[in-house]
């Protein structure tokens, strides 16, 4: 009896210390696991020849809105030109969801125009105005870059207005100067003849984020991108 009562009270014991140890390393995990996401970004969609919406259906067409090829290989080589409108499957860095998103890019070399609209349909807070990640966007917004005026890191797009100007600039370091050395392959394609129907595809990889990913590990917040407390707590 002496021994059972025992073992009961070291599985006890055994259980709260694991709790302890899970709860209290949450937020650790939660920022390692954004820090992970940040390393790339792969997107899948497309667009049908007839959209549903709330009056009826909309006709798109015989032309699907997807076309094009765009090649960046960090911020200093862009190369292609590609415009789509699309519903995708996204991973975005520490984003992800279900997105209408809509595009134009051109490039050559280091000069280049990129415009990126999204809707989300089904998304995470980083994604999603109003959430409660909107003090870490905050955060990310105030440590502008010097040169451009980019935020840290850009999840929702919006037009941008120059703090120098006060009129729309060029989205240079359109995903925020923190990934700017992202290396991706974007792909549309338009299908006229049998579906009525485009196709869309990206994959990229950041390797700077890479590096990061390590430091997260060893807790050092390099970039000061952290979203959570040790203890799990929003830091903003």
């Amino acid at each position: 009896m002496a021994r059972t009562g025992s073992l009961r009270k070291a599985l006890v014991l055994a259980a709260l210390i694991g709790l302890s140890f899970s709860t209290m390393g949450c937020g650790y995990l939660k920022n390692v696991r954004d820090d992970l996401l940040d390393c790339g970004t792969v997107a899948f969609g497309g667009v049908p020849p007839v959209l549903p919406a709330t009056e009826g259906s909309k006709a798109v067409g015989f032309l699907p809105p997807a076309i094009g090829v765009y090649v960046e290989v960090t911020e200093l080589f862009h190369l292609g030109a590609l415009y789509k409108a699309t519903g995708d499957l996204e991973w975005d860095r520490r984003g992800y969801g279900v997105m209408l998103d809509t595009r134009s890019k051109i490039g050559f070399g280091p000069v280049h125009y990129v415009r990126i609209d999204q809707t989300p349909l089904l998304a995470s807070a980083y994604k999603v105005a109003g959430s409660e990640m909107d003090g870490w966007r905050l955060h990310m917004k105030e440590m502008t870059d010097p040169v451009f005026g980019s935020p840290a890191k850009i999840m929702i797009y919006e037009p941008r207005v120059s703090k120098y100007t006060g009129v729309l600039s060029l989205p240079y370091l359109s995903r925020g100067w923190q990934d700017w050395e992202t290396i991706s392959l974007e792909i549309a394609i338009p299908d006229p003849f049998i579906l009525h129907t485009g196709y869309y595809a990206r994959v990229g990889v950041d390797p700077s984020q890479v590096f990061d990913l390590a430091l997260s590990l060893l807790c050092i917040d390099l970039y000061d991108d952290a979203a959570y407390t040790f203890l799990g707590d929003l830091k903003y």
